[in-house]
């Protein structure tokens, strides 16, 4: 019986499993360094958009507040209006039944 793999179509074992090579490719260089520019502009974006919204949120809050006094005042005169009116209706009543 003879040997299929003699001679010419004789083949070095595949290597099983994950192997490391020595060498770097500059493209690889090159995108990691992109990738690092990136997360640092995104993070300083992102720290600026923050920052924006915290303003925001102070300007949103001091709307609010004056939002509910100026609308504790409006309530305020619509009950005192309603008092005078009641008081003018209890008058007009009182003079019918006269």
């Amino acid at each position: 019986m003879s040997n299929p793999y003699t001679g010419e179509e004789r083949r070095e074992p595949q290597p099983g499993g994950w192997h490391l090579k020595k060498e770097v490719n500059v493209t690889i260089i090159i995108s990691v360094i992109g990738i690092a520019i990136t997360m640092v502009t995104g993070y300083s974006d992102l720290k600026r958009d923050i920052a924006l919204i915290q303003a925001d949120n102070v300007v949103l809050h001091q709307r609010d507040t004056q939002l509910a006094s100026d609308t504790s005042a409006s309530v305020s005169l619509i009950r005192f209006q309603y008092e005078r009116l009641d008081a003018k209706l209890d008058r007009i009543i009182e003079r019918g039944q006269r």
